[in-house]
């Protein structure tokens, strides 16, 4: 009895993406084969009370998938982003292979590793010049997620021509304190080393992506609503200011220099010129500018 009641759920659900006027227009003629890859994600969670997904109603599925297509991603084995659920609804997370994904189609020969460090973990860093590089020997590969004592996010992409690379690092504290933020613990509880390499691969987008790549901006934009941004671990105080002429025009000289354009980064940062920019994203994007400059 129980199976046939799913099974028209799915029915249901899926009747109700395939009517939905947003996902026609949205999905246009990829729509049957996008609601086909959700809708069997959505069967992999069935039998179990806590994951499954079948009984989530399907407007927030819909929602979900509408989400997803404004980051540019699917719902699908990939695991670039999926599906939670949460009482009824669904929600959509995005994974650390969702970044991975992002910088990809933003610099088409990044190389991305993004990887939690154990207990017993040999791992070394060094820097010469642009290049950073990395060993990590796993002497324990089945090291239980309670021996976490760390990760690391290394990303390497030419400029033109030019190699350039560089290894965000985050403690176990610093990883705690980012779930101790979360709005939905359960989620971190329940998939801890996948929720933790997306706080570390979406800090080192922060850092070095800041006003060059919208696309990635809008995936980090969009995952920091998963925490209370008030609590006082996440919590960055900015001021919404406007920056000096001066400030303007040193943006405007690096921005040129780094062969950008002024109108697709005021776009990003929702600004209609450089005066208007904020005070408190300053400092974040010209050290993003002087680091494209310095490797052009």
């Amino acid at each position: 009895m129980t199976a046939i009641i799913k099974k028209d759920n799915l029915t249901k659900i899926k009747n109700y993406l395939t009517e939905s006027a947003t996902l026609k227009e949205t999905l246009g003629q990829g729509q049957e084969k996008y609601i086909n890859s959700v809708i069997f994600e959505m069967m992999k969670t069935q039998g179990d009370a806590k994951k499954d997904l079948t009984v989530c109603t399907p407007k927030s599925i819909a929602t979900s998938i509408k989400q997803a297509c404004d980051l540019e991603l699917k719902i699908d084995a990939r695991q670039h982003c999926h599906l939670i659920k949460y009482g009824n609804e669904a929600n959509l997370q995005i994974g650390y292979r969702g970044f991975v994904y992002s910088i990809k189609r933003a610099f088409n020969d990044a190389n991305i590793d993004v990887q939690l460090v154990y207990k017993g973990d040999d791992f070394k860093l060094s820097k010469e010049g642009d290049v950073t590089t990395y060993t990590l020997t796993r002497n324990n590969p089945f090291a239980p997620k309670t021996d976490v004592i760390g990760g690391f996010c290394y990303i390497s992409y030419s400029i033109n021509g030019r190699l350039v690379s560089f290894c965000e690092t985050m403690s176990l504290e610093e990883i705690n304190k980012i779930k101790g933020c979360a709005k939905q613990q359960f989620i971190w509880n329940q998939w801890f080393e996948e929720k933790a390499k997306v706080a570390i691969i979406r800090r080192a987008c922060k850092i070095h992506f800041a006003g060059i790549s919208s696309g990635i901006e809008k995936m980090a934009e969009f995952d920091n609503q998963n925490f209370d941004l008030d609590k006082k671990e996440m919590k960055e105080v900015k001021s919404d200011e406007p920056i000096t002429q001066e400030q303007a025009l040193e943006l405007e000289e690096l921005i040129k220099k780094a062969g950008k354009d002024s109108k697709t980064i005021c776009e990003i940062h929702d600004v209609h010129s450089l005066l208007q920019f904020p005070e408190g994203e300053f400092e974040s994007l010209k050290k993003t500018l002087e680091v494209q400059n310095d490797n052009s």
